[in-house]
């Protein structure tokens, strides 16, 4: 199996505004604190979400894509079949990639990090759910320069992942860029609003609602996502047909969209 290999300068689909000196320094300051909270914090946060309700809610995304992948599609299984290509932007230590999977065993699934040390936990969490690198290749990137090549993938997916994010508007013109035309945008992300209370009170062991607790807050700092929103930030990176269902008892969108 080959991976995709970028050939051609990144094309967004709508020109950026060129942010202020203020704007990049905070910028900056952003990222670097993402980056410090995640690769500090690698450890515990993969023990925390290293959990079958986890995986099964990481897992739930795939109900959302296609069910074929792309006409044009180059991968294929062991039989000679095409099979869906997918991205999982922020990856981590892997729990999305390894849920997708039990879903969707014959598609190839690609997972992206820009800590090194999560990819270093994703390496050891793959052996132990029996998978082996080529049946999810652990790639470490930057979604603001995405190293594929334009329509790349039938669907990109992520798990709380777009909220961390400074620059939303070229990753997301990133992400439209590597998703073929018609592909399948499938993603989670902290709502505003929700009972934080009524999922804590609910099923789910204790590593599972401390995890919650913790979005939740995390995400207060972050920022959360209104439905208005999010839906225009999408359309105006070239996505069509948005649709966002809450789940967590509120505290979370389950987002669709198509390129």
């Amino acid at each position: 199996m080959s991976l995709p290999r970028d050939h051609s300068p990144p094309r967004s689909p709508t020109p950026p505004t060129p942010p202020t000196p203020a704007a990049t320094w905070r910028q900056r300051l952003h990222h670097a604190f993402s980056h410090f909270v995640f690769t500090a914090g690698a450890h515990f946060y993969a023990w925390m979400t290293w959990t079958p309700i986890w995986r099964e809610h990481c897992a739930s995304l795939a109900d959302s894509f296609p069910q074929v992948p792309s006409p044009a599609a180059l991968e294929t299984d062991d039989a000679g079949r095409t099979r869906l290509r997918i991205l999982d932007l922020g990856i981590g230590p892997g729990i999305s990639g390894i849920g997708i999977l039990d879903r969707r065993p014959q598609a190839l699934v690609i997972g992206l990090d820009f800590s090194r040390t999560m990819l270093r936990l994703a390496q050891r969490y793959l052996r132990r759910a029996g998978l082996s690198p080529e049946q999810l290749p652990l790639i470490h990137g930057d979604v603001l320069h995405l190293p594929f090549p334009d329509a790349s993938f039938d669907v990109i997916t992520h798990h709380s992942f777009l909220y961390l994010l400074s620059q939303k508007e070229q990753a997301l013109a990133e992400m439209a860029r590597v998703l073929r035309p018609g592909g399948a945008y499938v993603f989670l992300e902290p709502r505003k609003g929700g009972s934080l209370f009524a999922l804590l009170s609910g099923d789910g062991g204790f590593r599972f609602k401390l995890s919650m607790f913790l979005w939740r807050i995390f995400s207060g700092g972050f920022g959360r996502f209104e439905a208005a929103g999010l839906s225009a930030l999408l359309s105006a990176h070239g996505f069509v047909a948005v649709d966002l269902q809450t789940t967590l008892s509120g505290l979370g969108f389950l987002g669709k969209a198509r390129r």
